[in-house]
């Protein structure tokens, strides 16, 4: 018995240590509320972090590119040739031919509005996959945002718990001392403040670690003081939705490439202008003439097959993940809306969890202080009402975080 009192000694000095600790731990945290910090610009800053938000400025001079070729006179980049003939490593009659000439690459009929339709098309992706990175990000926001509060809610009760249970600790101590309780029930009251504040570091630690998360995706160390949202009105998914816009928007882009494959045909025609000096024999004059001509591809339905397959399949494929990414938000809204709804009921029968919980925690203290009930049944009634408090807290902060994930699914970004 007596090495059991020296060993719960030492114990007790190392978590008092502890304790020293953990009473700063609020001090350390790196993530402030800041009541100017609003929800958007918490989400602005997070896409300017965003590796992929350069992706859109790219697509948008692709299209800017297509434009201005679009809005060429020619097709194609012109070429110039030039061919010469010499009779000398054969009859050496003094033949000489000099030809020059430029190929200008021509339109197809409908190829150049077909460029254009791509160049439109390529910059509305531009647009899109913007307003889908912004919605994307907006999600992450959101859940890093919530997991934080989770974690700071769950360090606020965690410890209002240690702070109760080393009250009760101290009041155990006095009338151990004055000899109202035996010394045993001194040791079971300290264990219980030892293992609320263990569960008050581990709290702790997980709200840096939410912290941390947080600071990597905005980085920022302030986050708003207020981001609860109102629950939309939306209840379905609708066109607007920036994920389903930007995925019409590459179906339209690729059924814009298919025209113009279908269009292009494989090749350019090509006008052909330039000039030919020639002399017939040794010691005549060169003479000059003007040529024109046409470079008309033929037989090219053959050739240009593959690549109107390819575009085709392309097409396909777009269209595909465009049914895919409504079925996947249409599964995410009606997840989010179930959510919201048992977390409402939920709410009413742990408020009322709550509230009995606390009326038996009340009079439980009572019986104890009058020595009509031990300290363990205590333990056993507080550890209730600590379960109860700690359900009803989380069970807010959960449904305010169910319905931002609801208004994410319909496609409400701040």
């Amino acid at each position: 018995m007596q090495t059991r009192y020296v060993s719960l000694a030492l114990a007790l000095a190392l978590f008092a240590r502890a304790g020293a600790a953990a009473e700063s731990t609020a001090g350390m945290l790196t993530v402030h509320a800041d009541p100017s910090l609003t929800l958007s610009q918490v989400i602005d800053a997070a896409v300017d972090r965003e590796p992929r938000s350069g992706i859109a400025a790219a697509v948008g001079q692709e299209a800017g590119a297509m434009r201005d070729r679009a809005g060429s006179i020619l097709s194609g980049a012109p070429a110039l040739s030039v061919l010469h003939h010499n009779d000398a490593p054969a009859s050496a009659n003094g033949v000489r031919e000099w030809e020059t000439g430029i190929e200008l690459p021509l339109w197809r009929p409908g190829q150049r509005r077909a460029s254009r339709e791509v160049a439109s098309r390529t910059q509305a992706v531009a647009d899109s996959s913007r307003s889908a990175l912004r919605y994307e990000v907006a999600g992450a926001v959101r859940q890093a945002l919530w997991e934080l509060a989770v974690a700071d809610e769950r360090v606020a009760l965690a410890h209002r718990a240690w702070q109760t249970a080393r009250a009760l600790e101290a009041d155990v101590r006095k009338r151990v001392r004055t000899g109202d309780l035996a010394q045993a029930d001194l040791l079971l009251a300290r264990d219980e403040a030892l293992t609320k504040q263990d569960e008050y570091l581990s709290a702790a630690a997980e709200l840096r670690q939410s912290e941390s998360r947080y600071r990597t995706l905005t980085g920022l160390t302030v986050r708003p003081a207020q981001f609860a949202e109102t629950r939309s009105r939306r209840s379905v998914i609708e066109p607007t939705h920036p994920l389903l816009t930007d995925a019409r928007a590459r179906v339209s882009r690729t059924r814009a490439e298919l025209m113009h494959t279908e269009r292009a045909r494989g090749g350019s025609p090509q006008l052909i202008v330039g000039t030919r000096h020639e002399k017939t024999a040794v010691g005549a004059d060169y003479e000059t003439s003007l040529a024109i001509g046409f470079r008309i591809p033929f037989g090219t339905r053959t050739y240009n097959a593959p690549a109107v397959a390819a575009a085709n399949t392309a097409l396909a494929e777009a269209d595909s993940r465009h049914q895919a990414q409504r079925r996947a938000l249409e599964l995410a809204l009606s997840k989010a809306r179930e959510q919201v709804q048992t977390l409402h009921a939920e709410l009413a029968l742990v408020r009322e969890q709550h509230r009995l919980a606390q009326e038996n925690l009340r009079m439980a203290r009572i019986a104890f202080n009058v020595g009509e009930m031990d300290l363990t049944a205590l333990l056993r009634v507080q550890a209730r009402a600590f379960n109860a408090e700690r359900n009803l807290s989380l069970r807010r902060v959960q449904l305010q975080h169910a319905v931002a994930n609801y208004n994410q699914a319909v496609g409400v970004t701040p």
